[in-house]
């Protein structure tokens, strides 16, 4: 299943080191990312709209002396769902942590180490978050499609399209009446970038910039209404290439004449490369 309109939490870490080190912080996350899979919630996003964050607070520190320097940690590990734009928690979780060792940052590995992704209370924790992210959704829909619609009136398609791929399929009355706008937007989209993509690379093939024609023609949907455009420009520059700059585009033409006739739903705008808008991205900074 593509993640695109799956319920998934994006891991904020902290600005703020404190007691943590980077390579510590990155071994916590690597654990929350552990605990959302495991719960079958994407850690990765398009969408920040929701947030799993977490804290390491330190509350007992003790340093025993003898043969050797034993340091002892007793901590606090905390896991926070939270919505982005009003700063609401949705569900909140936490276990205490110990850990020893002969110096401090070995005691905080050690810490960290005990920190469990199958505690049976993380699966209530996520289970309580997604239900109310999943109440969002279908509580706001109407006031969501209505922002979509602006957009789409202001010809801001991109943005209508990232709102649609915000709401998760799990929210299945919302996800139904999105279905038709968001394949509108999708076309009204690929009818705006066929207009300036296909006049950006005529501009440059005029000025017999090949590799910038391809540039241009490469985010077109092979299927949309200027697809007749874009072989005709295609055709124009193989003649100008090389041998292998022409195997090159060939490969490229008919990986992408492969792709099978999007079927008229939402995933028409999931599984088009052109609509992912950048890769995902960790966030890691705190609010």
């Amino acid at each position: 299943d593509n993640e695109l309109n799956s319920i998934s939490l994006s891991v904020f870490l902290p600005s703020n080191l404190d007691d943590l080190s980077k390579n510590q912080w990155s071994k916590i996350e690597t654990k929350i990312q552990r605990i959302v899979s495991k719960h079958g919630i994407s850690g990765q996003g398009y969408s920040n709209e929701f947030l799993i964050y977490p804290e390491f607070e330190i509350y007992n520190e003790d340093t025993v002396t003898g043969m050797r320097t034993l340091i002892s940690i007793e901590a606090e590990f905390s896991l926070f769902i939270q919505q982005y734009s009003t700063r609401k928690a949705y569900a909140s979780y936490s276990k205490s942590v110990t850990g020893s060792g002969t110096t401090r940052q070995k005691a905080l590995n050690n810490a960290i180490s005990q920190i469990s992704t199958s505690d049976p209370k993380l699966k209530t924790f996520i289970d309580s978050g997604k239900k109310k992210i999943l109440s969002y959704y279908e509580n706001n829909c109407d006031q969501l499609r209505n922002d979509a619609d602006t957009y789409i009136k202001m010809k801001q398609y991109r943005k209508a399209i990232a709102l649609y791929t915000m709401i998760p399929k799990e929210a299945k009355k919302c996800y139904t009446r999105i279905q038709k706008k968001s394949v509108e937007a999708y076309n009204a989209y690929q009818k705006q970038l066929c207009k300036e993509n296909i006049l950006a690379a005529k501009t440059k093939l005029a000025d017999k910039d090949y590799k910038g024609v391809f540039n241009e023609l490469l985010p077109l949907d092979p299927n949309s209404n200027c697809s007749t455009d874009i072989n005709i420009i295609i055709d124009k520059v193989i003649t100008k290439l090389s041998r292998g700059e022409q195997t090159i585009l060939n490969n490229k033409r008919k990986n992408k004449n492969k792709r099978k006739q999007r079927e008229a739903n939402t995933k028409i705008i999931l599984k088009f490369d052109s609509l992912r808008f950048g890769p995902k991205v960790k966030i890691r900074t705190r609010f």
